[in-house]
């Protein structure tokens, strides 16, 4: 993976400061998108890119492979959030899940795969969630929603795009810097007892994924939640 370029949207957040950091542990060039790179330490290229702007996009990917050389893998974590109960969800809830979410991801796919498809094959990872594939209680319906939505194009694309020997692979990541920040209800509920480790942990899956020990699993949703999945 020595010198591989990765893209990786939200790079800035909680658990994706993490997997750069891991994905940098494992010789790969990452490029962070985010609408604020100020903390983008260590990054290839720290691009401001607001991922609902298509005109920017292009402009990302088209600079990556101009100064890096190319594109080998995309990992899509950036995602807006609006929360409440579905009888108050509005359309523009709505819209700012599914332009952040779904519509971007599909975006920056499509901008990577000539990239990709040129370099011999490439590697996918999309950020879902269990609030999707088992509901929440804490008023996540549009968040659910989109996430679910994000699961199906990764699905469609492993199929569509396993002939140019591109691999897409999603997670469902429980993680973060600051467990103290989350109930205590839900660091109970881990059957393995704590949250996971940003970097250790989901970067963990992401550098497998992205890296020749991952070469025959594209399609594949796994929950990275220290056994949380176990009861959806």
């Amino acid at each position: 993976m020595s010198g591989e370029v990765v893209i990786v949207t939200g790079g800035t957040g909680d658990i994706g400061s993490g997997v750069c950091r891991a994905l940098r542990k494992a010789e790969m060039q990452v490029v962070v998108l985010d609408l604020d790179v100020s903390r983008a330490e260590g990054a290839a290229l720290a691009i401001a890119c607001d991922v609902t702007d298509p005109e920017a996009c292009r402009e990302a990917v088209d600079q990556t492979a101009r100064q890096l050389g190319g594109v080998h893998a995309l990992v899509n974590m950036a995602q807006g959030r609006t929360y409440g109960p579905l009888l108050t969800t509005t359309d523009d809830d709505m819209r700012v899940v599914f332009e952040t979410g779904p519509i971007a991801t599909l975006r920056l796919m499509n901008l990577c795969h000539p990239h990709m498809e040129r370099a011999g094959g490439g590697a996918i990872v999309n950020f879902a969630s269990a609030a999707g594939t088992g509901g929440n209680v804490h008023g996540k319906g549009a968040y659910a929603a989109a996430k679910e939505a994000i699961r199906g194009l990764t699905k469609q694309a492993s199929v569509e795009w396993g002939p140019a020997n591109i691999r897409v692979n999603a997670i469902c990541p429980l993680a973060s810097h600051d467990p103290n920040r989350w109930p205590a209800d839900v660091v109970d509920g881990v059957p393995l007892g704590r949250l996971g480790d940003p970097e250790t942990d989901i970067g963990g899956v992401v550098v497998f994924f992205t890296s020749p020990a991952g070469a025959y699993v594209t399609g594949r949703t796994l929950f990275v939640d220290g056994g949380v999945g176990t009861y959806r």
